[in-house]
């Protein structure tokens, strides 16, 4: 019933809320930490900015940021942005079997009973910035030389027999 997609939101959202206020992350530093590609990330941002769960800064700084009092979203605010529930699916002539319906009922009572402030402050120990991990220039590190393990002269030649 939850897709991926929504439980990747639901990451987004609690990674977002657990940052400082007034801190933007980017969709590569977003991407880093959850380990999904730039583009999907920014297929998640998009419906959540449309309804008002995170805004946006353009330019160096920029990024995302949770919007709001982190006490009064629950997790089905954000999974209802991505869900077709079967209430709102239109009739196709096929009914709905009164288990689908439960089962629905049980998903949305469940995650409507955690707020985004729940999950946000168990994550924040374990955030790191991304500046510590890729440098302040953020260059990727750097290869070891290589150095062949070969004699350096004619002598160090002659002794390795």
């Amino acid at each position: 019933m939850i897709s991926n997609k929504t439980i990747h939101a639901i990451d987004v959202c609690v990674l977002l809320a657990a940052q400082r206020h007034d801190t933007y992350l980017s969709t590569s530093e977003l991407a880093l930490r959850l380990g999904l590609s730039i583009s999907y990330i920014e297929n998640i941002l998009k419906p959540l900015k449309a309804n008002g769960f995170v805004s946006s800064l353009k330019g160096p700084g920029g990024g995302y940021k949770i919007c709001g009092d982190m006490s009064l979203v629950s997790m089905w605010d954000v999974a209802a942005v991505f869900e077709q529930t079967l209430e709102d699916e239109e009739p196709t002539g096929q009914s709905v079997q009164p288990y689908e319906l439960e089962l629905e009922n049980v998903v949305r009572k469940t995650l409507s009973g955690f707020v985004l402030a729940d999950f946000a402050g168990s994550c924040d120990s374990e955030i790191k910035s991304f500046t510590q991990d890729m440098g302040r220039f953020k260059f990727k590190p750097i290869a070891a030389p290589f150095v062949p393990k070969a004699p350096n002269s004619v002598f160090q030649l002659h002794m390795s027999f």
